[in-house]
């Protein structure tokens, strides 16, 4: 199974979403929104943002190196994956 993005109440009224792996632990949770199609709305900017932007590291310490980063992150993901069809 895939990862997944999870649409939850907000304590302070609207919605928030979380990111989930595939092994269900949390990734991320988003800003608030009012409204559901706003927090649909933020899903789709996600998946865009996600695809397509860069890496931009504001870290201390040593400079990140995107390709460095992605061939890392992939191999980690083939991993993950293959050990989740194992199982």
């Amino acid at each position: 199974m895939a990862g997944y993005f999870k649409l939850v109440d907000a304590h302070d009224g609207g919605f928030r979403v979380k990111l989930t792996a595939p092994d269900g632990s949390l990734v991320a949770v988003s800003t608030f929104f009012a409204t559901k199609q706003e927090a649909i709305s933020g899903i789709e900017l996600i998946r865009e943002i996600a695809g397509t932007g860069p890496i931009v590291d504001h870290s201390r310490g040593e400079e990140l190196v995107q390709e460095d980063f992605l061939r890392s992150a992939t191999a980690e993901l083939a991993a993950d994956v293959g050990e989740i069809r194992r199982a």
